[in-house]
């Protein structure tokens, strides 16, 4: 477990994935405008899409990407729409963490789009301006999707990467049955991945309503922990969530340190925002503690670009992670009990 925390796989570093996350921002930010709700809605579309995207050729990556920014739109304009209501929003993450979960069905790569997939609702409904319809949301993650999926075709030809054998494909494409998309989410739904599918459901749908009740400025970091730690088996869980609450509190450190030194101006948070973003990516598959570094940093940032007092609200995020970590914990102690095979059954589903 220690090593899980300290050790980072410098294998699977993936600059050139961060890069192309990077460069897919700045046009966004160069081609649509100041920084602002849609803005916001289509960088986060970027850094998702890119990210989900995994490896290998365009053609290998293009259907998983294409599939995330059409589902991304349409979970992020619902759960816009419905910000204003605990119920409603526990409803929409309730079916984006069921169906992000199931992905996990299809090898690592998807088990990591599906985490994001869950994700990316909670930072729509962070957005906070009520002049924001929610169509522009889905516009906007659609145009950042756009931008992702041609920015990456355009990195892997001009690096020369587009061109792989059947010996490249990743391991995980090679156990996915021949059969579609639909009909392996059909049949995953009533496997023992369907069955911890639920688990995380419920252990988010609670966190959400936790969440309304205990923190109202800041209700949906609750059950941002509670997606990442929830897993099949207990030791992971753990492990999880201690990586997740160390790697809160260093980016919140993070994050108000540079705030510190910034200069005033929205440019600066700009600058921090991508940079976290980029390092966010880079060390996703390398080591969960700095990838839970610098996605709360970026949070934190990206609010900061939408609402006045979001560094003041670093130390809740905290409290919020622990009080996450402890949910997920308890839900799956709890169906640890009553299906036993649940807490044996190892999907690959990290985030």
């Amino acid at each position: 477990m220690v090593e899980d925390i300290v050790r980072v796989d410098w294998e699977q570093v993936r600059f050139k994935r961060a890069a192309s996350g990077l460069v897919s921002m700045l046009a966004v930010v160069v081609f649509i405008g100041a920084i602002g709700d849609v803005v916001f809605a289509a960088l986060m579309a970027t850094l998702f899409v890119t990210a989900a995207g995994g490896d290998g050729t365009m053609s290998q990556r293009f259907p998983g990407m294409i599939r995330f920014t059409v589902a991304g739109a349409a979970l992020g304009g619902l759960t816009f729409w419905s910000a204003d209501d605990a119920l409603a929003v526990a409803l929409v993450l309730g079916v984006a963490t069921y169906l992000g979960t199931l992905a996990a069905a299809d090898g690592p790569t998807a088990s990591k789009a599906g985490v994001y997939l869950t994700i990316w609702p909670l930072f729509a409904l962070m957005l906070g301006s009520a002049d924001t319809e929610p169509w522009t949301v889905v516009v906007a993650f659609l145009v950042g999707g756009g931008v992702a999926i041609g920015v990456t075709a355009l990195r892997l030809r001009l690096a020369s990467e587009d061109t792989a054998g059947d010996d490249d494909l990743p391991d995980e494409l090679d156990e996915i049955p021949g059969s579609s998309f639909w009909e392996r989410v059909t049949r995953t739904a009533t496997s023992p991945i369907g069955l911890f599918a639920i688990a995380r459901t419920v252990a988010v749908v609670s966190a959400v309503l936790v969440g309304f009740w205990w923190f109202g400025s800041y209700p949906l970091w609750v059950a941002i922990t509670v997606i990442v730690v929830v897993k099949p088996s207990a030791n992971q869980s753990v492990s999880t969530a201690i990586q997740r609450t160390l790697g809160t509190a260093v980016g919140v450190a993070l994050a108000v340190l540079v705030a510190q030194i910034l200069p005033k101006g929205d440019n600066a948070v700009v600058v921090a925002f991508l940079a976290s973003g980029f390092l966010m990516i880079a060390f996703s598959n390398a080591n969960y503690t700095l990838f839970a570094t610098f996605l709360t940093s970026m949070l934190i940032f990206g609010q900061r670009l939408v609402q006045a007092d979001a560094f003041e609200a670093g130390w809740e995020r905290l409290l919020a992670t622990f009080v996450g970590a402890l949910i997920a914990l308890a839900v799956m102690a709890i169906a640890g009990a009553l299906k036993p095979k649940l807490a044996q059954t190892s999907t690959g589903t990290d985030g």
